[in-house]
């Protein structure tokens, strides 16, 4: 009975009030705190979904780069700005150690 040439119609009446007889209520929504940083640690250590790698010293380090564009405006530059590389799939960084620019790729994301 409520299909009609495989179309359905809904009928909706809305009607406002001008008035009211209570004062205003309040709500309290309590908010968690963040732990966005330590996800996407997690998010770098697992690798998973990552759409860009840099080769320090040999070394070759996953991530993804909305997540570092977001983080750093370094990256930013890097990956989206006037700074991009023509290849940004595999980002060759020269003169720093690769324990070193694993230190900063952790801190872009948890700080």
């Amino acid at each position: 009975d409520y299909l009609k040439d495989d179309c359905l119609s809904v009928n909706c009446s809305v009607g406002v009030v001008r008035s009211h007889t209570e004062g205003p209520k309040i709500y309290s929504i309590a908010i968690p705190p963040s732990n966005i940083g330590h996800q996407f640690g997690q998010l770098l250590e697992s690798g998973k979904g990552s759409d860009v790698s840099f080769e320090v010293d040999g070394e070759v380090f996953t991530a993804h780069k909305l997540v570092l564009a977001a983080r750093s405006p370094v990256f930013r530059a890097q990956l989206f700005g006037p700074m991009k590389d023509h290849n940004t799939k595999c980002i060759k960084v020269e003169d720093m150690e690769a324990p070193v620019f694993k230190v900063y790729l952790i801190f872009c994301l948890i700080s």
